[in-house]
C-alpha cells in the first residue's frame, strides 16, 4: 500500500527491521564478504544503496508481496556486491605499487624510437619484397584488407594471397633478426 516508490525513509525503515538486517548480511555472506573482509565496510554501504534501489524498482505492491521483495533484494545485493568486488579487483590490478613507483622510468623518446625502428623495417621489407608480397604488405597489413578483398581486387586465388603472406613474413622475420643483431 505504498504510494511513493521513491520514499527513501520508508525503504530504510523497512531495512531497520531485524529480519531485513539479517537478509542484508546474509546476502553479503553469500557473496563471501564477512566482517573480516578488507572491504567489508564498503560492501555494507553498497548493500544499503542496493536495498534502496531494490525498494524503488520492485514492481508489485508492498507489503502484500514482501516475501517476493525479500528474494529480489537478496539476489540484487549479492550480485551487486560481487560486481563491486570484481571491479575493485580489476582496479587494484592495474595500479602501480607506490613503493616501487620511484624506480619506474618514463622515457618519452621510447615510443618515437619504436616508431622509427618499425618504419625502417617496413621500408627495408618493401624494398626486398616481390610484387605480390608488396601487394599483401600494402593491402593486407597496412590497409587491413581481408584476404577475400585482395583476391577480388587482384583476381588471384586465396592460396596465392597466403603464399604472398608467407613469403613476406619470412622476409620480415629475417630482417627483424638482422636488425637486432647489430
Amino acid at each position: 500500500m505504498r504510494t511513493d516508490r521513491l520514499d527513501n525513509q520508508l525503504a530504510f525503515q523497512l531495512l531497520a527491521e531485524p529480519e531485513h538486517q539479517r537478509l542484508l548480511y546474509g546476502a553479503l555472506k553469500a557473496a563471501h564478504v564477512t566482517r573480516y573482509h578488507p572491504q567489508f565496510e564498503d560492501c555494507v554501504t553498497v548493500a544499503h544503496l542496493t536495498w534502496l534501489a531494490a525498494y524503488q524498482n520492485f514492481e508489485p505492491e508492498l507489503p502484500a508481496n514482501l516475501a517476493e521483495f525479500r528474494q529480489f533484494a537478496f539476489r540484487l545485493i549479492k550480485w551487486r556486491t560481487l560486481d563491486y568486488l570484481r571491479k575493485q579487483t580489476l582496479r587494484t590490478q592495474h595500479q602501480l605499487d607506490l613503493d616501487n613507483a620511484a624506480t619506474v622510468t618514463v622515457d618519452p623518446m621510447h615510443h618515437q624510437e619504436q616508431h622509427m625502428e618499425l618504419e625502417t623495417l617496413l621500408t627495408q621489407l618493401y624494398a626486398q619484397a616481390r610484387p605480390g608480397e608488396r601487394i599483401f604488405l600494402t593491402e593486407g597489413l597496412l590497409a587491413d584488407q581481408p584476404v577475400s578483398a585482395i583476391m577480388r581486387t587482384y583476381g588471384v586465388s586465396r592460396r596465392t594471397v597466403y603464399y604472398w603472406r608467407s613469403g613476406l613474413l619470412k622476409k620480415a622475420h629475417q630482417l627483424y633478426q638482422d636488425y637486432h643483431r647489430t
